[in-house]
């Protein structure tokens, strides 16, 4: 996000105080050359950051070099990216030796990754499900963890889907990687400490390596030999500090990888092993992480901690993520009402509220009173309601009215409804009703009406 629209080459984007690109200076000219930077005003951009990258090499294209380590590059993006999308396309599913490399420097950040199946709209039915369980299929060979990876399947733009046979599953399936985005910027603070408690984790692990491979070494004689040694032993010493320490093998560096940059390095020259930072990360672990996480939501909180808390971090406390929607795109006639900050029309029998201006106007009143997934206690019901001054037999009445799905709590919709129920009372002397208006039923709640008429 910015305040003008403008391209920023990448050796600027590299030194930019501002933005968190500095480390790919290591990777050179060669791709600072081919990195770019696009900026613009948008009220997405302003907490969300897109980073895309260029289309996967496959068949004689993949002796191309392009000039730069391309799986280097994707590891350091993956490491701080909060999302990771692979996108295929319904035609093209094969997995290259290039995508197979990439989603091999994936490892680790499997939580991450979300997949999509795009342009699915050009084939039909039963084409997609043998396109789908083929990716599935794929992916699985490819990827290690043994959990199935999330694949959103549609039409990612603006046009109208090419067939219709699965529209709804179409937009569906976008509402929810729209809501898997919007979400991110909210989720940032989790994903942050989670990734410091893991570096944390593995800087633990490898400086216990470091300790044992240098307190192994003579003090004189034999240093070389006794490195050559230890190196094409490494198997054994990631075992030997695994149980001498108690760690998780997870913690522990790829063995490969680590075995290969030690034969560049000297033992001897390594520090040995500091007892007193050890001690610092355990502090940091068991004390001031959990102290960090006590500033974030926590379902443990009351609503004035809750709000505070929100409203310290430019969080808002509803719980609905506004999403993009494009019913037309769907093959949808377009509602014209349902975008109207102003509400439904008395015309409109199936959605106008007689009660919406009293429900917005008690929305924080009832999340004062700290629902419980969106629902107040039994208890905390009564409490309100008692507080009215009504008598027992009229509280009766407006909670047999009010409570419609007889549930025995109050969500939101039957909470506005049975203050206003008290109100008509103490306000304005009417007698409470023997059931309720047509237009003060919810909409969320007609249905249980409508059945219990039925029965009736």
């Amino acid at each position: 996000n910015g305040p003008e629209e403008r391209t920023i080459p990448g050796n600027a984007l590299s030194v930019h105080p501002d933005l968190p690109f500095r480390g790919l200076e290591r990777f050179g000219v060669s791709f600072l050359s081919r990195f770019e930077g696009s900026q613009l005003p948008s009220s997405v951009l302003r907490s969300v950051t897109l980073v895309d990258t260029p289309g996967i090499l496959s068949g004689e294209k993949q002796r191309v070099n392009r000039g730069y380590d391309f799986t280097k590059v994707v590891a350091w993006f993956a490491e701080r990216a909060d999302l990771i999308i692979l996108l295929f396309d319904a035609h093209k599913l094969d997995i290259s030796d290039e995508l197979k490399g990439a989603i091999d420097v994936l490892k680790g950040h499997e939580d991450k990754i979300r997949c999509i199946l795009n342009k699915a709209d050009q084939i039909d039915r039963q084409q997609l499900m043998r396109v789908y369980g083929a990716l599935l299929w794929s992916l699985g060979k490819t990827m290690s963890s043994p959990e199935v990876a999330r694949v959103y399947v549609g039409s990612f733009w603006q046009e109208p889907l090419v067939t219709m046979d699965n529209a709804q599953l179409f937009e569906d399936e976008e509402r929810d990687l729209m809501r898997d985005l919007a979400i991110l910027p909210r989720q940032s603070a989790v994903r942050k400490i989670n990734e410091l408690v893991k570096r944390i984790r593995k800087v633990k692990a490898l400086a216990y390596i470091i300790g044992h491979l240098k307190a192994q070494m003579p003090t004189l004689m034999g240093k070389e030999k006794k490195q050559q040694k230890l190196i094409s032993n490494m198997p054994n010493v990631f075992r030997t500090v695994m149980k001498k320490y108690n760690l998780a093998p997870g913690d522990f560096p790829d063995i490969n990888s680590f075995s290969d940059k030690c034969k560049e390095t000297k033992f001897s020259e390594f520090s040995t092993l500091s007892n007193k930072q050890i001690e610092e990360l355990d502090t940091v672990l068991n004390v001031d992480i959990p102290k960090l996480m006590e500033e974030l939501p926590s379902e443990k909180d009351t609503p004035e901690t809750l709000r505070a808390k929100m409203a310290s971090s430019n969080l808002s406390t509803n719980v609905n993520v506004p999403v993009p929607t494009r019913s037309d795109k769907f093959g949808k006639r377009s509602n014209q009402h349902e975008s109207n900050p102003f509400g439904y029309g008395q015309d409109d029998e199936d959605h106008f509220w007689a009660l919406q201006d009293s429900a917005d106007r008690l929305r924080n009143n009832f999340e004062d009173l700290g629902p419980r997934g969106g629902f107040l206690s039994t208890e905390t019901a009564r409490e309100v309601l008692v507080k009215t001054g009504l008598s027992k037999d009229e509280l009766r009445k407006i909670w047999n009215l009010s409570d419609i799905d007889r549930d025995g709590y109050f969500d939101f919709d039957e909470y506005v409804v049975a203050m206003f129920l008290c109100d008509a009372v103490i306000q304005k002397g009417r007698p409470i009703p023997s059931e309720l208006p047509a237009s003060v039923v919810p909409p969320s709640k007609r249905s249980l009406v409508k059945k219990d008429m039925g029965d009736f």
